[in-house]
């Protein structure tokens, strides 16, 4: 993840590589933030906003913000300023999307045909005790993703890598931000199903990302 982002830890020991992180829990993810740009620090996932008092998961059961889409930033919802001053790169090494067939879902989990690291697009707010807390920014799905998801219409938004440090960059005006959000990203992407063990709560193992075969879905995507 350093030799990726070409940037140091904060704090090098607390980082632990998972398998699968659940939104659902109260979770700590790694986060280039705008205004700590030369370090990776941690940041719980699921924006707050600014000044809030209450515990996390309160303010989740009310309005979930794991995910914030593109199209709700237009508009005058709280957490909307942070687009222009508060900008985050959020590292990863995959994603799911699920494909509903015959009654049932099955996970899909995508990532870079290299199995290299990539960054979403976010956002965060600072809390009034230093903590951070963070959203990835979702979008329409593209043609691409939507052969193996149809449980939803948005994907998380890929950031092409040459445009991290412009992503990063102060004082850049709206008309820029977009213009480097509509920027198709350039990596090569490949996707697969998996154990549908995914969906049951506090399981994860090894393995759990391999793929599965299932009759009457898609394969996947390489």
């Amino acid at each position: 993840m350093e030799k990726h982002l070409n940037r140091p830890f904060k704090y090098p020991h607390l980082y632990e590589r998972q398998i699968l992180i659940n939104g659902l829990e109260e979770s700590v993810i790694p986060i280039v933030a705008m205004g700590k740009k030369e370090i990776i620090s941690f940041s719980i996932w699921g924006i707050l906003p600014e000044g809030y008092a209450e515990d996390w998961a309160t303010f989740q059961d009310i309005c979930n913000t794991l995910n914030v889409p593109l199209n709700s930033m237009e508009g005058n919802l709280w957490y909307a300023k942070s687009l222009l001053n508060k900008r985050c790169l959020i590292p990863i090494t995959g994603f799911f999307t699920s494909y509903l067939s015959k009654g049932v879902v099955y996970p899909y989990y995508f990532a870079r045909e290299n199995a290299l690291p990539f960054c979403l697009a976010g956002i965060y707010n600072v809390l009034d005790d230093g903590f951070i807390t963070s959203s990835m920014i979702t979008c329409e799905a593209d043609d691409i993703i939507r052969k193996v998801h149809n449980v939803g219409q948005t994907m998380p938004m890929i950031l092409h890598q040459d445009l991290h440090s412009a992503w990063l960059q102060e004082e850049v005006d709206m008309s820029e931000i977009k213009q480097i959000l509509k920027t198709p990203h350039e990596f090569q992407i490949r996707a697969h199903p998996i154990a549908r063990e995914f969906y049951k709560n506090h399981i994860s193992y090894d393995s759990m990302l391999e793929p599965v075969t299932y009759n009457h879905i898609p394969k996947g995507l390489s």
